[in-house]
Formats: structure tokens, sequence, C-alpha cells
């Protein structure tokens, strides 16, 4: 879904296209948003900005696996789901791969506010659907310069450089670039606007596609799903990740607990007083399982930090941030990710209280959560960062008044804007029934 935020948020994205290039753009591609120069590449490591001339293996062009190309290749981004998903239909091929996307916008004066900056194509040429061209790949690329000061890095460490969008590219990890692999990468909100994988990652992709005339790219901001609407992830999961049972949490201690807001699961780990990291993810804290204590039990469970690559818990469904003690020491505290409603139109709840900005609780029962919205006459208010909403005729059994926000939805993508308990349907706008929209559609 495109957002619409009036006359600001055009003037925003005008100012932002005319002052900025994206992430590395190169003069011969020949969509209509390439320009010259490079942006900011968002969080690089100070070590890593070092422009000392000792460049390591950055400027050896890496040579990429030796795989049968795809026939008809298809990649889907998903930007809170932190997930790049290659398909092809033609020969069963699916494989889902971690990447890192654009920070998250806080100037609330921007025209970006709280979206990724990887979503502005998507805002910009109001599509989700771009596409990868052999002229607008470059196998090896190196070279990146700073708009800042014209200082060049060869942060692209010689790895494939594809754009899907202008300058706008799917590219390596840029940290650590040095390195004989081509660097590491952090999943998460990183970047200035570019879609960074695993070196490996990235030599894979490129030799699947290569040759291919036309690879459809689509980029959506909410987690992709499958027809079931189960979320699609990366096969090693981690802490926070989605589960259904405990073997889903395929690492060392996994387990998977269960959200009530949600009623699916999510991987934990047991713990006493500390949690094991993992490379390239957030940092984890032991607190106490609220589960657990509510059977008068004394357990610990990990769960994520709340740092900028989880951008206030984004990558988690229905997870917010909140201050907790360690479990076990609680003279120490951290801001972490714990299962919460966001609180706005399309999230679930099962209280009013869990609702904010306006929203109520509307249809929840003990055991089964509710989902919030707002009484509407005929329109209803946008949040940043979320779908658009739609004042919906629904039954007074579910809407006293006979209209109700709820959130928009795309039937092509299944519903990856939805939970995963609602359907996407049809309904006619309260007030106006010639007008029509797919929403997230909860249980009456």
């Amino acid at each position: 879904m495109h957002s619409r935020r009036g006359a600001v948020k055009l003037l925003a994205t005008v100012l932002l296209f005319s002052s900025l290039a994206a992430c590395a753009s190169d003069p011969s591609l020949d969509d209509d948003d390439a320009e010259g120069g490079d942006l900011p590449l968002g969080d690089v490591s100070a070590e890593d900005m070092k422009a000392d001339g000792n460049w390591g293996a950055a400027l050896t062009c890496k040579t990429p696996p030796n795989l049968p190309p795809l026939v008809a290749p298809k990649i889907t981004v998903s930007l809170d789901g932190l997930t790049l998903r290659l398909t092809d239909a033609a020969t069963g091929f699916d494989k889902v791969y971690p990447v890192g996307v654009g920070k998250v916008e806080t100037d609330p004066t921007s025209g970006q506010f709280r979206e990724s900056l990887s979503y502005w194509p998507i805002d910009r040429y109001a599509k989700n659907d771009f596409q990868i061209t052999p002229s607008s790949i470059q196998p090896c690329k190196t070279w990146w310069t700073d708009p800042e000061n014209g200082e060049r890095t060869p942060v692209f460490a010689g790895l494939p450089f594809m754009s899907w969008s202008g300058s706008y590219a799917i590219h390596g990890p840029i940290d650590n670039y040095r390195a004989a692999n081509g660097g590491t990468l952090r999943r998460g909100y990183v970047s200035h606007g570019c879609i960074r994988m695993e070196a490996a990652d990235v030599l894979e992709v490129y030799a699947r596609i290569k040759g291919v005339a036309k690879v459809p790219v689509r980029v959506q901001r909410e987690p992709e799903k499958t027809s079931e609407g189960v979320k699609i992830d990366v096969a090693q999961k981690w802490i926070g990740a989605q589960c259904a049972q405990n073997t889903d949490c395929n690492f060392t201690g996994g387990y998977c607990a269960v959200n009530k807001l949600t009623q699916k699961g999510f991987c934990s780990a047991r713990c006493t007083s500390t949690c094991a990291d993992k490379p390239g993810m957030p940092q984890t804290f032991c607190v106490a399982d609220p589960a657990a204590a509510a059977l008068g039990q004394a357990k610990g469970m990990c769960v994520p930090k709340v740092q900028a690559e989880n951008f206030e818990c984004r990558p988690y469904d229905h997870f917010q941030p909140v201050r907790l003690a360690r479990f076990n020491q609680p003279s120490v505290s951290a801001n972490v990710c714990m299962p919460a409603s966001p609180g706005w139109v399309g999230d679930h709840c099962l209280a009013n209280t869990d609702c904010k900005t306006g929203t109520t609780c509307a249809g929840a029962s003990p055991g089964r959560p509710g989902v919030c919205t707002m009484a509407c006459n005929q329109f209803c208010a946008d949040q940043p960062g979320y779908a658009d909403t739609f004042c919906a005729k629904l039954p007074t059994s579910f809407a006293p008044t006979g209209g109700s926000c709820l959130r928009q939805c795309t039937p092509s993508s299944n519903a990856a804007e939805c939970p995963s308990d609602m359907t996407c349907q049809q309904a006619m706008r309260f007030g106006s029934p010639a007008a029509t929209k797919y929403v997230c559609m909860p249980r009456l």
C-alpha cells in the first residue's frame, strides 16, 4: 500500500529527490531516477571508514559460484521482514536470504518519517514493482565517493551491485569490507536505502540471475507471508523469529514461546542471567518470563535488546520496547523487545489499554485477541510507517456506529499488511458505498 501524507510529504519528497542520489549511482543506468554521485552509506563502523589506503581484499573482484541460472527469477524484498526471497516458478527454486535495509527516518518534518529509506522509490513512483536488467548490474563494484569530502573508499569490495530502481541497489555488506570474503552483514535498518546482503549471498543471487533480460523485483514494507499466513523468513532462526513449535527455533537452547496478542510463537531461549549473542544480529538480554510468572514459576527468557538495527522492535510481530531488569540481577536493566501491541488501526489487542492514538479494542474475547480500530463517518486517519486505513461499513455488532477504520491490504501479496488470522476482503466505505477497498477483515 502506498502512503498519502499531503503537501508536506510531497514537498519533502521533491527536496529529497533533488538533493540526494541513491546509495551509489551508475550514470549508465537507464531508469528515470538514476543520478550521478553517491549518498552516505548509512551505518558503518569508524574503523571501516578510515581512508588509509590499506584496503586488504577490497579491490579484488570476488568470483561468483558456478551455478545454473534460473529461468524466470523473481525477487521479493521485505523491509520489515529483513528478507530477500529469490524464486523461480519455472524450476521451483525458492530461497530466502537475510538483508540489511535502509535506516528508519526519525525526522518528523521529513516526507519519509518512520519509513525505511529503502521505501523511497515506492513512495516516489507509487508502485512496489521494479526490475533488474543486465544493464543495471555491475558484476564487480568497488569504489564509493563520500559526498561530504570527496574521499573514495572501496566499500563495495568487488562484489556485484544490482540496481532495482536507478541507483537503489542490492549489494554486499559494507561492514568489514577489507576482509577476503567481502565483509559481514548486520541484519537490520542500517543503510541509506540500498539492500545489503552477505557477500556469499549477493554472489549467489548474481550467479542465478545474470543474463536474464528482466528480473521482477517487488519491494514491500511488510514481511512477506505464505498463502497460509506464515511469515517467510530465513531457514536459520534466532531470538524473536516466528515459530510454530520448539524445533523451529533451530539454535542452541531455542524454544517456541507464545505471544498472546498474535496467538503465534516466537523463538526464545532459557537463561539464568545472561544470553548468547549472534554476530550480525541485535544483542539479547535475559528477563523474567511473564508466562512462567503467571504460573507461579521463576524462569528467565532471552529477548532482543532495542537497537537501531531493530528500530522500535519493528521486525518482530507485535513486540514493543520496554525497560526491564535482568533476570536474577535486578540492578541491571535494558530496553528490550517484549510482546505488546503497537496499538494502531489493524493491530491486535486484548483490551482497550492495548490501543493508542484514539483507537479502541473491538472483537476481543477471553483467549482471542481483537483489533484496534476507531469509529468513522467516511474517512480515517493514517499513521506514517503503516499501511493506509479505510472507513469500512461493518455490522453494528462490531462497529456500533456502522463505520470502523480498518487497515488496507493487498490480496496479491497474501495480505502482508494483515495479522495472520485476518482475511483480506473488499469492503464498502461507510457513508459512500460506491467506494470500495480491500481491508484486513477481523473475525466478526
